[in-house]
């Protein structure tokens, strides 16, 4: 009798296991399921205020004109936000940035010049220097020279916003200046005939002592090419610092890149030598030197060309 019991009994204490097995399963996929609905509906809820940002489920403070932050998630401005470096770097509203911005240039060369100076609240703010202007009405990137009348009457001035307007000039002609209008062009027309008949007869029969010079812009070629980045500090010692600017934004070097430049390297001659690196990477080495000298003629810097063409032939020269 207790044996036939014994199997019945088993069986029983094996459903009963199996049913609380289920049952506690049952019971914790139900609270893991509470807990990530209140996780979802508590990040669904957070509300920051208008100074602060969220990050994740937590609330972080945002840092005044200025400053920028010096931790992932501040929580306290004084703490956890640097100043900009004035007079380099700017912010001009609250953020939670980790970087401040650079200060803009005001660059000479295209016609500016600074009307404000930079802070750590604003940005640098340029202007038309004198005799220039330029007619947009947003902030200008370069300005235009003022142009000259040629008739000497100006009807409105220049301003930083419009070029001048030239007037005709009033003259009341008479008999006179008609005739004299006329001699003159031809009295000059016969005395530099006559000086330069003069002078040719003069100088027919010693050409052969004086051979006269040529004048030719043809580049001198290099024995071989070249490779310009060898010889930057010696290219760069002929150009000056303004010099150097203009050609470098003449071949379209990224403002970007001349701003970085002059903020890494306080050194002009360093500046310089770094703007022309900038332009041999854009460039390649192909035909580096002839672009070289024929952009500085193109340019009106033919002496600092000259110069620059004597020494590297000489450095090529003593080299080969």
């Amino acid at each position: 009798m207790a044996r036939g019991l014994l199997p019945l009994l088993l069986v029983v204490a094996l459903i009963i296991e199996t049913q609380c097995k289920n049952e506690t399963e049952a019971i914790m996929r139900i609270t893991y399921n509470k807990l990530i609905t209140k996780k979802i509906i508590a990040k669904r809820e957070i509300n920051c205020n208008w100074d602060e940002y969220s990050l994740g489920v937590q609330c972080c403070k945002k840092c005044e004109r200025g400053f920028v932050k010096s931790i992932n998630c501040p929580t306290d401005t004084s703490k956890h936000c640097v100043p900009c470096k004035n007079g380099k770097e700017y912010i001009d509203h609250v953020n939670d940035l980790a970087e401040c911005l650079r200060c803009a240039s005001c660059d000479s060369i295209f016609g500016l010049e600074v009307a404000e100076n930079c802070t750590q609240t604003q940005n640098t703010k340029c202007t038309c220097a004198k005799n220039h202007f330029c007619n947009s009405s947003v902030p200008c990137s370069h300005c235009d020279p003022c142009t000259i009348c040629e008739s000497g009457v100006i009807e409105k001035q220049c301003t930083s916003t419009s070029d001048t307007v030239c007037g005709m000039k009033e003259t009341g002609t008479s008999f006179w200046a008609i005739l004299l209008a006329i001699l003159l062009p031809l009295l000059a027309v016969g005395g530099i005939a006559y000086w330069g008949k003069r002078k040719w007869f003069n100088t027919r029969n010693r050409l052969h002592e004086f051979p006269q010079p040529s004048i030719s812009d043809e580049i001198a070629p290099l024995r071989q090419e070249v490779d310009l980045s060898s010889y930057v500090t010696d290219i760069v010692e002929e150009m000056t610092y303004e010099e150097a600017l203009k050609f470098v934004r003449c071949h379209k070097v990224p403002q970007t890149k001349i701003d970085e430049i002059i903020h890494d390297n306080r050194d002009t001659s360093e500046q310089k030598i770094h703007l022309f690196q900038a332009w041999l990477q854009r460039h390649g080495m192909n035909g580096t030197y002839e672009t070289l000298i024929r952009s500085l003629r193109d340019l009106k810097m033919r002496a600092v060309a000259d110069k620059i063409e004597r020494k590297l032939q000489a450095a090529v020269s003593s080299s080969g």
